[in-house]
């Protein structure tokens, strides 16, 4: 009897946090490094500049059209101009870390990408937001530090001088 009540009780906060994970939109929390925070919807990284491309993974198959923001214009966002030294840690909603030299993140790559091929990305599918780079533009792009960083399921980006 004790184990049907906690395999009931288990089902039933499961479906609550599903449930709660649907009805509130999932954001991405970036951290400057003078700890000012900002924290963007969908709707407020579509309304900042935005990159796309066309690209194969090692992690989908054939090519696939990626579109978001590049994370050096988050990255701004919260201070950070690209002429500074420092790190960016980048945390999954799983806790999966990786950590970005500020001088290897360039102008338009990566991105913070918030669509696959023209659709918004579910949790289940690498999202809401991947951190992707345009791996076929060369072999600088298919390293393992780079796939590294590729990190899927974004949920923080802290950066520190």
């Amino acid at each position: 009897m004790l184990g049907t009540i906690k395999t009931t009780c288990a089902a039933l906060v499961l479906s609550s946090l599903a449930s709660l994970a649907a009805a509130q939109p999932l954001a991405l929390r970036i951290t400057g490094p003078d700890q000012n925070v900002r924290v963007f919807d969908l709707d407020a990284l579509d309304a900042l500049p935005q990159t796309e491309f066309v690209t194969g993974t090692i992690w989908t198959d054939g090519r696939t059209h990626f579109s978001g923001v590049p994370l050096a214009v988050l990255l701004e966002q919260v201070g950070f101009d690209g002429g500074e030294a420092g790190q960016v840690e980048l945390v999954a909603l799983n806790d999966y870390r990786v950590e970005i030299p500020i001088d290897e993140i360039e102008p338009t790559s990566p991105i913070v990408a918030t669509r696959v091929d023209g659709e918004p990305m579910p949790v289940r599918e690498k999202g809401p937001f991947w951190v992707v780079y345009p791996y076929d533009a060369g072999a600088r792009y298919r390293t393992e530090d780079i796939f590294t960083r590729s990190i899927w399921q974004l949920a923080q980006v802290r950066a520190t001088r």
